[in-house]
């Protein structure tokens, strides 16, 4: 079945419920034919706790986006989708394949595409993350073959606030987070509005940037074989 709305294909994005970064970022640069649409699922704070929590409402969203013949789901939560540690973003995926049959990806699993894409190893990553989930991070990009150089950020326990950040915040947070040793920067959430900068970064930085939002829409758009290059959305995008 082919929709007006959506004829090269449907993209139903899993997002955690403070934030609109998602949904902006998504329809600000989907190619042309390329619907959005979207299940929200209760986040409260940003803790391991609280993401184990958001987690449970997972597979109810993915069965909702379903219903709407959505070609391509995404669950578009960094934090979630590794915060169990390497191989957890994979075991997503086959839970919720067995359970829509869709096709699936989630943030996490576009971070390590991407960087596997991109040919990289040393990840310099700036979030807005409480400590625990940091440490859960670098565990997930250690354990899954790459090396964080560092990770940086204000250490937040409210997920509203992380919104509320500014772009030039993520700015100048990226650059206190490089390292001469990494080899690409990584801002890291979804919840950030930050694909305005990546251009701005790379330049800055000499290096490749990626971003959660970024590599989400990447990865839902290599499963539905919509190949446009997007300017504005840094090197990845020229691959």
């Amino acid at each position: 079945m082919v929709y007006v709305d959506g004829w090269r294909g449907r993209i139903g994005l899993i997002t955690p419920s403070p934030g609109s970064s998602t949904e902006a970022e998504f329809n600000r640069y989907r190619p042309e034919g390329v619907a959005v649409l979207t299940t929200r699922i209760p986040l409260h704070g940003i803790s391991r706790e609280a993401l184990d929590k958001m987690n449970t409402y997972v597979d109810e969203a993915a069965s909702l986006l379903a219903t709407a013949e959505v070609d391509v789901i995404v669950f578009a939560c960094t934090a979630g989708s590794l915060i169990n540690g390497p191989g957890w973003d994979k075991e997503i995926m086959a839970r919720l394949t067995r359970l829509t049959g869709k096709k699936i990806t989630t943030t996490s699993t576009g971070v390590l595409d991407a960087l596997a894409a991109l040919n990289v190893k040393k990840v310099a990553v700036a979030t807005p993350y409480a400590a625990e989930v940091n440490e859960a991070e670098k565990a997930f990009l250690n354990g899954s073959g790459f090396q964080v150089t560092s990770i940086l950020g204000p250490l937040l326990s409210d997920s509203q606030l992380v919104p509320q950040i500014p772009p030039g915040e993520m700015y100048r947070l990226a650059i206190q987070a490089n390292t001469d040793e990494a080899d690409i920067m990584f801002i890291s959430c979804t919840g950030l509005h930050v694909l305005g900068i990546i251009d701005m970064l790379e330049e800055d930085l000499g290096k490749p940037v990626i971003t959660s939002n970024q590599v989400s829409l990447w990865s839902a758009l290599k499963r539905l074989n919509v190949r446009d290059k997007i300017e504005g959305l840094g090197k990845l995008f020229t691959l």
